[in-house]
């Protein structure tokens, strides 16, 4: 076990919430599972039928949640019932990690084919053999040791993701053992735009296909992941899409809350290709918006706060996932 910085990230983010019994099917006998995961699973309500393709979103989990806590306060499933798209959920274990994070700081787990983002690919591969999954609509998100996770996955299987969403995260391979995520989680390790480029390309040396699109929320007051690691983010995947790194476009106010800029990054063709929602006044947590509202969602708890922007439904607008 990765002792030193499960038992920081315990002591750090422990939750108080009873974790019960998650209420969605888990599945066994994905695959030969080198990561030692669990898996669950929600289809979208009846009414989107059974015979048609849909999008699938992977969904992975901040330490000390679960798939079912993460699952309750993102909303992705109240929407996945409402656009008609599955939702997968990769679980941590204690025994893996004993602040049940995803382990983003292990070469053993991150790079392609080992570990934690094999089982995960594996998840992917079985859903894709046993529904009914557009595969051209398979998406990632991630939140804190989720959000890295959900990096390595962008950077390692690129073929599979059309986008991802990171909220509270960094850079791929940003730390490859517990002392240095200790360090970069408190100040990321500033690297050039070429280095941080070729830690993804390295992955898949001859791959000439389309980068995935990149959404990115953080908070300026995040003292549990230093915001200026979504800095090296962009730095790499600007770098990895051959763009420059300037924004093209910034809207304050964006969605009228008073705190909240977005950023755009545009291709050649004008489409938004990296976006950034940039928070003033946000903590370590996923913006929500409880209520019963159209573009209304998600739980307050701990790692989620009231912001007025249920980040979750502007990410799946982002993604192409919300039917008009």
């Amino acid at each position: 076990m990765k002792n030193i910085f499960s038992v920081l990230l315990f002591i750090i983010s422990i939750n108080p919430v009873s974790k019960a019994q998650s209420q969605m099917p888990e599945i066994k006998n994905f695959g030969s599972n080198p990561g030692n995961l669990k898996m669950y699973f929600h289809a979208p309500n009846s009414t989107w039928g059974s015979s048609l393709k849909k999008p699938m979103v992977i969904v992975l989990h901040g330490c000390s949640q679960t798939a079912e806590i993460v699952a309750r306060q993102s909303g992705w499933n109240k929407l996945a019932d409402e656009n008609g798209f599955y939702v997968l959920y990769p679980q941590q274990l204690f025994y893996n990690n004993t602040a049940e994070c995803f382990n983003w700081f292990n070469r053993n787990d991150v790079l392609k084919d080992k570990g934690e983002v094999l089982s995960i690919s594996e998840m992917i591969s079985y859903t894709v053999n046993s529904y009914l999954i557009d595969t051209t609509q398979i998406f990632i998100y991630g939140l804190s040791a989720g959000a890295v996770m959900s990096v390595s996955m962008l950077s390692d299987y690129p073929d599979l993701f059309k986008a991802g969403a990171v909220l509270g995260g960094g850079a791929f391979m940003c730390a490859l053992n517990p002392l240095e995520a200790m360090s970069m989680m408190n100040q990321p390790h500033f690297k050039s735009p070429e280095e941080l480029g070729e830690l993804v390309r390295n992955q898949n040396p001859d791959y000439t296909g389309n980068i995935p699109r990149l959404i990115i929320i953080h908070g300026e007051k995040d003292f549990v992941v230093n915001y200026k690691n979504s800095g090296e983010l962009i730095k790499q995947w600007t770098n990895v899409m051959g763009i420059d790194s300037t924004p093209s476009i910034k809207i304050d106010s964006f969605s009228y809350v008073s705190d909240l800029t977005k950023y755009s990054w545009l291709d050649k063709n004008q489409n938004e290709i990296i976006i950034f929602y940039s928070f003033k006044n946000l903590g370590h947590a996923v913006p929500v918006d409880p209520g019963n509202g159209k573009n209304q969602g998600g739980e307050i708890g701990l790692f989620a706060t009231d912001k007025n922007f249920f980040s979750t439904y502007y990410i799946a607008k982002d993604f192409g996932l919300v039917r008009k």
